[in-house]
């Protein structure tokens, strides 16, 4: 294990954290891009230079059943890594940079499943492009002003999640459940919302969006 360590602008090497479990350390940016992470535990890690506002790197980076767990992800740049089986929970990963992470693992050109477990996380204003994320765990996320366009979450768990300034229009949320969730502005005229899962009194909530009165009975 390695612990209570400060690392300021470097580049690690391929191999240099692979499989280790990192608890209490500062990274100030710093860049992984193209490490092998795989397997690796980061622990209460700082990924932030709150002072210049600028997060760590994993550009191509090899994430495939790496952890983060209660770290601070502000501002880091996830750019086409490689994510299958990434676990990333209670973390802050404000801005975040996800647009090209892959986190299938592709059978065939058609076939593939998804491997993720991203929860209690704030992923406000974080970039999830065109991301992937079918049938995976996604629950109670803070999604404030996220960048979804073109995103695939079919088939998640988004339950107790907040939805503020989300754009549904352009993601597709297929067979999810977002029950127990703050719904922001969905609009059920404008959202394939088959097979969702909702409470009821989410539905209450959005149908009285549409003008309709509903009396519950007693």
């Amino acid at each position: 294990m390695i612990k209570d360590q400060t690392f300021r602008d470097q580049r690690f090497s391929m191999k240099q954290f692979t499989g280790e479990t990192l608890e209490n350390c500062r990274f100030y940016r710093c860049r992984f891009d193209s490490a092998d992470l795989s397997e690796t535990a980061f622990v209460d890690c700082l990924f932030y230079d709150d002072e210049e506002q600028k997060g760590c790197s994993f550009q191509h980076t090899k994430l495939q059943d790496a952890s983060f767990k209660r770290c601070d992800l502000t501002m880091a740049d996830f750019k086409n890594a490689q994510a299958l089986g990434c676990e990333i929970r209670e973390c802050k990963a404000t801005g975040a940079d996800f647009s090209g992470a892959s986190f299938m693992n592709m059978i065939t050109s058609r076939t593939w499943f998804c491997s993720a477990f991203m929860t209690k996380n704030n992923f406000s204003y974080a970039n999830f492009s065109k991301v992937i994320l079918e049938k995976c765990e996604l629950w109670e996320n803070r999604w404030t002003g996220a960048n979804v366009q073109g995103a695939n979450f079919s088939g998640s768990d988004l339950s107790g999640g907040e939805f503020t300034e989300f754009d549904w229009n352009n993601v597709n949320i297929t067979h999810c459940d977002l029950t127990n969730s703050d719904l922001g502005e969905l609009n059920i005229r404008k959202v394939d919302l088959d097979g969702v899962k909702i409470d009821d009194w989410q539905q209450s909530h959005l149908l009285e969006k549409l003008g309709m009165i509903v009396i519950h009975s007693k």
